[in-house]
């Protein structure tokens, strides 16, 4: 472990990695597929970041894909599935509209129930929900397509896999090759991870604290 500031401290540590990078989105979800169905957790397997998360980590994007494959500094993302993208989109959508529609009835037991009012209330509610969740839903599957078609124009996607021993290295080569990767290849690397890597680990909830 080592001080890179004040406040922040650095670790480091190993990895046994499949690499493979895919032409495609449709390959790389059919070789996470039988990744999965061949036994490993979905939490060894990662994929690039956006370039907005690679440039806020190395402070510069790769010219390549390829590039980023054996880079130790290079971030990581989970991998998310059409489905669960779909999933995350639906919830945008519904989450709104259920607090837009609370609210709506909330208005009418205020306004004493007079029906019409309520209902107008409830709709109008509704209305601005689903509104704000197409909204949300849209943002979601523009993000996701964005960050996929950036990275096959530059080359491809990379997909890691982690590995825990020499029969998970050998099913992971045979599956990433077998699913149309290129440069299908182990690496053992030394990867660094800081409390930036944690979502609001560094953040002040009460600035009263920092003083």
């Amino acid at each position: 472990m080592t001080d890179s500031t004040a406040n922040e401290e650095t670790w480091t540590y190993g990895a046994r990695e499949a690499v493979g990078l895919f032409a495609s989105a449709d390959a790389l979800d059919a070789a996470v597929d039988a990744l999965e169905t061949a036994g490993f957790d979905r939490a060894s397997i990662s994929v690039l970041a956006s370039d907005a998360k690679i440039k806020d980590s190395i402070g510069h994007l790769y010219s390549k894909a390829s590039e980023a494959e054996d880079d130790p500094k290079a971030p990581h993302a989970d991998y998310v599935s059409p489905t669960e993208q779909h999933e995350a989109q639906a919830a945008a959508i519904g989450i709104p509209v259920y607090i837009g529609g609370a609210a709506g009835a909330f208005a009418m037991v205020a306004s004493g129930g007079i029906l019409a009012g309520a209902i107008a209330a409830a709709l109008a509610g509704s209305a601005l929900g689903a509104g704000i969740g197409a909204l949300l839903a849209r943002a979601i599957g523009h993000g996701f397509n964005d960050r996929t078609a950036a990275q096959l124009a530059q080359g491809g996607i990379v997909l890691w896999v982690g590995l825990r021993d020499a029969a998970a290295e050998k099913t992971a080569l045979d599956i990433l090759s077998k699913s149309g990767a290129k440069d299908v290849h182990v690496h053992a690397i030394q990867r660094e991870w800081t409390l930036k890597d944690i979502p609001l680990a560094t953040a002040q909830p009460d600035p009263l604290l920092g003083r």
